[in-house]
């Protein structure tokens, strides 16, 4: 059943007015009408099944049906993510967000072959509204405003995450290893940028005692290291 971005949607809607592109996208795109069932997702855990009882040119009318209770992975899981060439970071949102990532923190860093736009964050959030709709995933996750490394890897240990370094160079260490028993705390992964962290960054990263780990035998891909590292990751909050 198609899935609606409602972030007006709370535990107490009986009825929900929808305007503006969701109006649009079911009444133009899918050509939905009086009587359509649809479910609705606000992104802050709150998702319903819905029928639509009035549409108008502008907004439409939906009754909850019934809420689905949705599922949230405790401990809080967080990527740290450098902004990439072709549009790859937007994939990583995308599939960081289908996964159920808790929050973003994305970077530029020494190797970083873009700089942030006006408009990066907003284009990262229109992903994952898109993402959270696919996937039927009620929990839309936070996704700061981009940062130099340094700054974001502080902003990440003041909102009380343990970083974890998705390393190149490391050689054995795995999260296998890591958490053999459950996970308390709360992680943040962090992923670089097409060519990696620089000999000054990991230089950095040791100095911090920021622990790193090897995702595989195999070198990745930035986007490909990102979506790798959170799934096994949370094979750990299962």
């Amino acid at each position: 059943m198609p899935c609606f971005y409602t972030p007006k949607l709370t535990n107490e809607s009986k009825l929900i007015t929808i305007s503006g592109s969701e109006h649009h996208h079911i009444t133009r795109v899918f050509r939905f009408n009086e009587g359509k069932e649809i479910n609705l997702n606000s992104g802050n855990g709150v998702y319903a099944q819905a029928k639509i009882v009035e549409v108008t040119k502008k907004e439409l009318t939906c009754e909850i049906l019934k809420f689905i209770p949705k599922e949230k992975y405790s401990p809080k899981i967080a990527v740290a993510f450098s902004l990439l060439r072709n549009k790859n970071d937007l994939l990583i949102v995308e599939k960081l967000t289908e996964l159920g990532v808790t929050e973003l923190f994305p970077f530029e860093s020494e190797y970083s072959v873009r700089k942030a736009s006006t408009n990066t964050t907003d284009k990262f959030l229109t992903t994952a509204i898109e993402a959270i709709k696919q996937c039927d995933n009620s929990y839309l996750p936070i996704i700061n405003e981009t940062k130099s490394l340094a700054k974001q890897l502080q902003f990440i240990k003041e909102k009380n995450y343990k970083t974890i370094v998705a390393s190149e160079i490391e050689q054995s260490k795995t999260l296998k290893e890591l958490f053999s028993e459950k996970i308390e705390e709360n992680i943040c992964l962090l992923i670089g940028p097409e060519g990696g962290f620089s000999g000054q960054e990991f230089t950095y990263f040791a100095e911090q005692n920021y622990t790193q780990i090897k995702l595989g035998v195999n070198i990745l891909r930035a986007e490909t290291a990102a979506i790798c590292a959170l799934s096994q990751l949370i094979t750990f909050l299962l």
